[in-house]
């Protein structure tokens, strides 16, 4: 089952610097004989759920789903209390001026309130005591946990510097090739590169992709029209977006004020009533469409399966061509970041083979589920 770790991490981080139980409860693992208690387990996973909810709440309607992510939780929380144990054993010191300065960036946090308004200090920090209090804490706590976040932040980049190989040149050309290939859409090339290539150069292609793609910057309009309406009511419709553009054309209103009178999608008023389009995303007949609107002008109503989009084009960006000599250093950059990742989990799964982990809840699956217990070895 795969997890989302960006949302996992995320929700974890956010409940990190809380995970402290004010009373004495049951466990769900030990780890090296130190327990994982189920009231920090409930707290990180509803935090987790919380953050599938508002990112991605189709995966919950699957239980097998929620299971599977129950259990990575779990696996993340294991991962790092071994971390933790190892840093403790390794003596790594935090400095005060390092604990200062991460406490800072974490109150940082509170400076905007829900609606992304700034608050007043004596506010922000009122909101940074009522966190506090909701997680059980006191702000010596709060300041041992970060503490010990920062040297298992220590211990991690010291152990995946060591450990990291430098890449080559012939790893970073290899790279630019496979990303190439991955741009092209060539499948027939893509299904024979070895997996491990096309899992590191994808992500980077994809960014490639959109970074050289043709674009156009443009100012939109949306009046909702789906194909359910009667064909009056299309019409109707359409007819509204033509009087909208005629307006537009004749100066009596700015295509602004359109979005915003008129538009029944008023998201590009967060970006100032511009947004970038990226030929080959839209269907083809509306990227072709729209593409061959001259920069300046105002197109006819264009219709799509959710309405009629009357756009104007500002601005137009040319597909660019990606030589290895203009990303040479970032190909390199990402492989030996790839390279410390790669390391630091070959670190925990040495971590885990040496340690006694014990798990006792049982999390089911229509997949196999992973192993539950790592007896120590001896």
């Amino acid at each position: 089952m795969k997890i989302n770790k960006t949302i996992l991490l995320g929700a974890l981080t956010m409940l990190a610097l809380g995970a402290n139980a004010k009373v004495i409860d049951s466990s769900v693992a030990t780890v090296n004989s130190k327990p994982i208690l189920s009231s920090q387990y409930d707290k990180m996973t509803k935090a987790v759920l919380a953050q599938y909810e508002q990112r991605a709440p189709q995966v919950l309607q699957d239980q097998n789903s929620v299971n599977a992510i129950k259990e990575e939780v779990l696996n993340q929380m294991i991962s790092e209390e071994l971390m933790l144990q190892a840093a403790q054993k390794e003596g790594i010191k935090v400095k005060d001026s390092e604990l200062a300065q991460a406490v800072n960036a974490i109150k940082q946090r509170f400076t905007l309130d829900q609606n992304g308004k700034e608050r007043s200090k004596k506010e922000a920090d009122a909101a940074f005591n009522a966190a506090l209090k909701e997680e059980g804490m006191t702000y010596k706590q709060f300041e041992n946990k970060t503490r010990e976040q920062l040297a298992v932040r220590k211990m991690v980049d010291s152990i995946a510097k060591a450990n990291a190989k430098m890449p080559t040149e012939q790893e970073i050309k290899q790279l630019f090739e496979d990303i190439q290939v991955i741009m092209k859409g060539d499948k027939q090339k893509v299904e024979k590169l070895p997996k491990e290539r096309v899992a590191l150069a994808l992500p980077l292609a994809a960014k490639l992709n959109q970074l050289t793609a043709e674009q156009i910057k443009i100012s939109p309009v949306f009046i909702k029209a789906d194909k359910t309406l009667s064909k009056t009511a299309l019409k109707d419709k359409e007819n509204e977006a033509r009087k909208i553009r005629k307006d537009i054309k004749n100066g009596k209103i700015t295509m602004l004020d359109a979005i915003k009178l008129y538009s029944d999608d008023k998201s590009p008023l967060a970006t100032g009533g511009e947004v970038i389009l990226i030929k080959g995303v839209m269907p083809k007949d509306f990227d072709n469409k729209i593409f061959n609107v001259a920069v300046g002008d105002i197109s006819e109503p264009l219709q799509t399966e959710g309405g009629f989009y009357i756009i104007r084009v500002n601005e137009k960006k040319a597909k660019q061509d990606v030589t290895l000599d203009k990303i040479q250093n970032e190909l390199g950059q990402y492989i030996y970041a790839a390279n410390m990742q790669k390391a630091m989990e070959d670190y925990l799964v040495s971590l885990k083979d040496k340690a006694d982990v014990k798990v006792m809840v049982k999390f089911d699956y229509t997949e196999p589920a992973k192993e539950t217990k790592t007896e120590a070895k001896k």
